[in-house]
């Protein structure tokens, strides 16, 4: 199991969207910690008195049982109600709204087809949501200890108990939760346990933020896991690698986010002007690689071929050595996207859902979705990069009757061409699928 540990020191505290919880049973303080005392195990509320607005800064409470959804609500929405066909570049659902975060309609297109459009505000999607652990305050001590749990994942934190003076409670607060996943908790004060629990998690995109104190963060992050293959069998795993934006700016608190996370290796496709020398995570044992690569999509796929061998090289042998990989350019669009089409094509991941994942990026805000002044928005539309990339690598499977391999067969053929073995290939696939 890998244990790792680290002291966070700076919270922020933020509204998330999620379902209120129940109100705690009734009782003042006194009777709480004496019911606490009695019952160890059982995961004790805040005070039943109204809330304070200090109160209601603290993300929404996790309790024992709970089931929780930890993919923004919106993105969550984007990937279950937008469909895309493979091959289909005639269209994308993002347009930018001015009244609402999320609008979805019905339109009927120059075609004479009825298409699906939303209408969303880019900028905040990109964060998970936050979810927060709590415990009756207590003056007497100084540091609490919260361990969390799921598979063969777990991190343990040193937290401040009474993180701010003007809320009733201790509490602690926690994001980049894993999707699909059943969680644990115990919340300890030295060796006495003050609570302890399980709660379900669900959603689909494992969305994550590693924040540098108060700035923004490293954004645009997510999981290329829990996509599922075109034929449903089978779905990506969680945790082996990470898609994201430039992490120059992470602090030590970020770095402990990520190292929590579990990635020990990161991959820079950033090109002369501003690709790192050494890696950003900065604890010990992260493999790193820079290959140095000007621009992404087909013309990354044709004219640097033999850097895109080493891209996919070091992310197949990152893999196999099970060092969870992150892999970023400056926004985590272009070189970041074509990478990504290729580790989920290879995988078998349906191509329509691998335009999806790419236009996710647009939810972020600008400087990890558009470069600052940049006035073109990112879709999947004909003649904006995404597509050159894919019928690049389309064609490797095209008939001279018109009809087309599988998208997973096409990449194949591609990576063989510059050099990935087939022994590799299909240990790539059975490490990464399940």
């Amino acid at each position: 199991m890998k244990i790792r540990y680290f002291l966070l020191s700076l919270l922020i505290p933020a509204l998330v969207l999620c379902t209120p919880q129940q109100t705690p049973e009734q009782g003042n303080e006194q009777d709480q910690q004496k019911e606490q005392n009695e019952n160890p195990n059982d995961n004790p509320g805040p005070s039943t008195e109204e809330p304070s607005e200090a109160d209601l800064e603290v993300a929404t409470e996790i309790k024992n049982g709970d089931r929780i959804l930890v993919t923004n609500e919106i993105v969550q929405r984007f990937i279950e109600e937008i469909q895309y066909p493979e091959r289909d570049y005639s269209y994308s659902a993002m347009k930018k709204g001015e009244e609402a975060d999320f609008l979805k309609e019905e339109y009927v297109d120059e075609d004479g087809t009825t298409k699906t459009r939303l209408y969303i505000s880019p900028g905040k999607c990109d964060l998970p949501p936050k979810y927060s652990f709590r415990w009756p305050k207590d003056e007497t001590s100084d540091k609490y200890t919260v361990k969390l749990w799921e598979g063969d994942w777990s991190a343990e934190y040193s937290v401040p108990a009474n993180p701010k003076e003007d809320v009733s409670f201790g509490y602690w607060e926690v994001r980049n939760l894993r999707p699909n996943a059943h969680y644990h908790f115990e919340i300890k004060n030295g060796s006495a346990l003050v609570s302890s629990g399980e709660f379900d998690t669900y959603g689909h995109l494992h969305q994550l933020v590693f924040k540098p104190g108060s700035a923004a963060g490293v954004r645009n992050v997510r999981d290329l896991g829990g996509w599922k293959t075109k034929d449903g069998s089978k779905s990506v795993k969680y945790r082996k690698i990470y898609r994201g934006g430039r992490p120059d700016a992470i602090n030590k608190n970020g770095r402990a986010e990520a190292q929590a996370e579990g990635i020990m290796a990161e991959l820079d496709l950033r090109g002369h002007s501003d690709v790192l020398s050494e890696t950003a995570f900065a604890y010990e044992g992260v493999d790193f690689c820079a290959p140095v690569i000007e621009e992404g999509y087909a013309q990354m796929l044709r004219d640097d071929k033999e850097k895109t061998r080493q891209v996919m090289q070091f992310i197949i042998d990152c893999v196999k050595a099970d060092k969870p990989v992150y892999f970023h350019c400056s926004l985590g669009r272009d070189r970041t996207g074509t990478t990504a089409l290729l580790c989920l094509g290879i995988l078998g991941v349906h191509e329509g859902d691998i335009s999806k994942e790419y236009e996710l990026t647009q939810f972020a805000p600008s400087g990890y979705s558009i470069s600052s002044g940049e006035k073109t928005r990112m879709t999947r539309l004909n003649g904006v990069d995404y597509d050159g990339a894919a019928k690049f690598l389309w064609n490797y499977g095209k008939h001279e009757d018109g009809s087309y391999d599988e998208f997973k067969d096409c990449v194949e053929k591609y990576l063989l061409e510059i050099g990935i073995s087939k022994a590799d290939i299909d240990d790539f696939r059975s490490r990464m699928l399940e």
